[in-house]
């Protein structure tokens, strides 16, 4: 099932609000050169191959200074140190339909609207 835990959202204060690391720079996919890419797709590749759940894949992240979270439709890999958004799953080849799909999201469910002579209920 899908984890909340993508979702929360970081406050950082303090000297830690300072720290940038390599990718921080990288603030988005098009500002990222191609060695670059190359990169961060082979270094968190093996995260993505490798988890069997959406806690596994959040902690590979982590061990490697990132983290996920959803935002307009799609998860986006942030660096952890600033909190950087550096590209979206699909940029690294992992779409996020396919990792739902791969980690059987639960999507919620809506009721039909019935309409009873042409009002809605």
């Amino acid at each position: 099932m899908y984890s909340k835990d993508f979702e929360r959202e970081t406050v950082t204060t303090g000297d830690a609000a300072l720290q940038q690391t390599a990718w921080s720079s990288a603030s988005d996919e098009d500002r990222m050169d191609t060695e670059m890419a190359i990169q961060l797709r082979i270094l968190l590749t093996p995260y993505f191959q490798k988890a069997k759940t959406w806690s596994e894949l959040r902690s590979g992240l982590q061990v490697a200074g990132f983290y996920m979270k959803r935002s307009k439709g799609h998860m986006h890999i942030y660096d952890s140190a600033s909190h950087v958004q550096i590209c979206n799953c699909a940029f690294l080849g992992f779409p996020s339909k396919d990792l739902e799909e791969r980690f059987k999201r639960v999507l919620p469910v809506r009721k039909p609207v019935r309409q009873l002579g042409g009002v809605q209920h």
